[in-house]
């Protein structure tokens, strides 16, 4: 879980994540799925891409994105197919 970035001037000096055993009591549960059209901030860390924010759309995404600058980051809208493919696959929240 990315908890912050710390640093001055737009330059992160310290960038906090915290991670859990498998093995933890720890419980997640998705409340709700993105809507169609909404954009996520994204940023590849190691081999999978991290959530920075969810934007209602993509020029919200791009003003969240300009005030907070990341190196590696971009925008990915939800689609209807990847909507479509949770209803099919059985992912869809309650």
């Amino acid at each position: 879980m990315h908890e912050g970035d710390f640093g001055e001037g737009g330059i992160i000096v310290v960038s906090v994540r915290r991670t859990w055993s498998v093995e933890s009591d720890l419980r997640f549960e998705i409340i709700e799925r993105p809507a169609i059209g909404m954009v996520r901030a994204l940023q590849d860390i190691a081999d999978s891409p991290e959530l920075l924010h969810l934007a209602r759309d993509r020029e919200g995404a791009e003003r969240w994105l300009a005030n907070n600058p990341y190196s590696r980051a971009y925008l990915e809208e939800i689609s209807a197919d990847e909507v479509g493919a949770d209803v099919i696959e059985g992912r869809a929240a309650a």
